[in-house]
């Protein structure tokens, strides 16, 4: 066999003549001849990869990933080679997974790994420069969240780069949150570790950068151009994942939040401060994220006008406050503006529990010596929300108190009132179960029928927050007397 394909080839060698072909080398021609014939010798040198095995060789590319990477990959389908537009493997049906962990692998269709094209012998010599997700449909849970942060700690020798693909979070209660055109680049130059990424959510589009120069500078920058907010994480020198530390300053619906945290899973706040044009506020407690958002907060008031804050923050409407916002308030207000005038030294306590709000030992000093206890619960989690509220108002002064609202003929100078009941917030109607006078007069059922009728007709025709509007209730108030 060998004998005869020799005699083939010289035989074919002898038939071509040379002294023919001389005539048509010449300038333009030889430098093109060369051209071609090393291309074709590229060509095939890039070719080679096509012809590997890659099945029995699994193991070892598993552990290239690994290696270069610092992800443990668990391939399930095929192994490719692709020549266009840049030499790469292509993995299809792979398993990621972070730090050995085995709890809700990333599912990825199809990875491609660009490998250099000087090391393309056998598959023991490919060298992995980069690792390209584009166009995937990827499952993220909770719970391998913090693998996942911890991953992107971890030091690589080469580019992650994730492009035009969907992430699904699913949350703890098996809720899915759905981003769309994710898009993330991460890489490592010497000491410095760069992520860029962009993704679309609630037609917004979000741009995420973080910076972390080691054992130096470390920030998070995440901003949404078209609702002109941000968030800005600058992170202490010695912070880590186990123990952060830092300022984080967010810039939401003309507010600014600023927290000083310290902590891993639960975070001390202190030094902290919210300012919008309705507050003024300090903040110091504790924030909880080891099982759920929760917290536990300080909030020092120094002014807050409340009628407007409500107003452009309705709470009431559009569906309440989240489920997922659980903790505790303790609130002090130096001062406030209202419809009665300057009031002073609120104190009260806000519990937001499963989309409820409780607010408890609310006590305020009103003007012309006159105060306010009261307990108020936003009851949102029901099938009809509702408000339920008690309230004990006291007056020294009650004439001179009155005179705010038109009444100049009032004659009991001293006054106590006791009133409880409930708000239908859809109905907008309001239920008293008992009105009490000066601690032991009772108001009997048609008097506060009549009441009843008044304030449904004056304030809350058009909504609870009419509440807040100072004619209406002065027609309220004027028509009851």
């Amino acid at each position: 066999m060998k004998t005869s394909a020799y005699k083939f080839v010289k035989l074919w060698i002898n038939k071509i003549d040379f002294y023919s072909a001389k005539k048509y080398l010449n300038k333009k021609t030889i430098p093109l001849s060369v051209g071609i014939f090393f291309i074709i010798l590229i060509l095939v040198y890039l070719l080679r990869p096509l012809y590997f095995d890659y099945d029995t060789k699994r193991e070892v590319l598993q552990d290239k990933i690994k290696s270069v990477f610092k992800l443990n990959a668990k391939i399930n389908g095929k192994i490719s080679y692709r020549i266009l537009p840049s030499p790469k493997i292509v993995f299809e049906n792979v398993n990621l997974n972070f730090e050995d962990s085995t709890k809700n692998k990333l599912n990825i269709k199809e990875i491609h790994i660009l490998v250099s094209p000087l090391k393309i012998n056998n598959i023991e010599s490919l060298t992995f420069k980069k690792i390209l997700i584009s166009n995937q449909k990827i499952k993220v849970y909770s719970n391998n969240l913090k693998n996942i942060f911890g991953h992107f700690k971890l030091k690589k020798k080469e580019t992650l780069v994730v492009k035009k693909s969907t992430i699904v979070f699913v949350d703890d209660q098996k809720s899915e949150v759905i981003f769309n055109n994710f898009n993330l680049t991460e890489k490592f130059i010497q000491d410095k570790h760069q992520i860029n990424g962009n993704v679309n959510f609630s037609n917004n589009k979000i741009n995420v950068k973080f910076y972390n120069k080691i054992d130096s500078e470390k920030y998070l920058k995440i901003d949404i151009p078209k609702l002109k907010q941000s968030l800005d994480i600058n992170f202490d020198p010695e912070s880590s994942l186990d123990n952060l530390s830092g300022e984080l300053k967010l810039k939401l619906f003309e507010s600014i939040l600023l927290l000083n945290f310290k902590g891993k899973d639960n975070f001390k706040i202190s030094k902290s401060y919210l300012r919008n044009k309705f507050i003024n506020s300090k903040i110091n407690g504790k924030i909880y994220l080891k099982d759920q958002f929760n917290f536990d907060l300080d909030l020092d008031i120094n002014k807050i006008d409340l009628r407007k804050l409500l107003i452009n923050y309705p709470i009431l409407q559009n569906g309440g406050i989240s489920k997922k916002i659980n903790g505790k308030l303790n609130i002090l207000i130096k001062n406030s503006d209202s419809f009665f005038g300057k009031i002073k030294d609120i104190k009260m306590k806000i519990e937001f529990e499963n989309g409820d709000i409780r607010v408890t030992n609310l006590n305020a000093i009103l003007p012309h010596q006159s105060n306010i206890k009261s307990n108020l619960s936003f009851l949102m989690n029901n099938s009809r929300p509702k408000i339920e509220f008690s309230a004990n108002f006291n007056s020294d002064n009650t004439t001179k108190f009155l005179r705010k609202f038109g009444i100049y003929d009032f004659s009991k100078k001293k006054t106590l009132l006791y009133f409880d009941g409930v708000i239908d917030i859809e109905k907008k109607k309001v239920k008293f179960k008992k009105i009490i006078k000066n601690n032991n007069e009772r108001i009997v059922n048609d008097e506060i029928l009549s009441i009843e009728s008044s304030f449904n007709q004056n304030v809350l025709k058009k909504g609870v927050l009419e509440i807040l509007d100072f004619f209406k209730f002065k027609k309220f108030i004027k028509e009851t007397l």
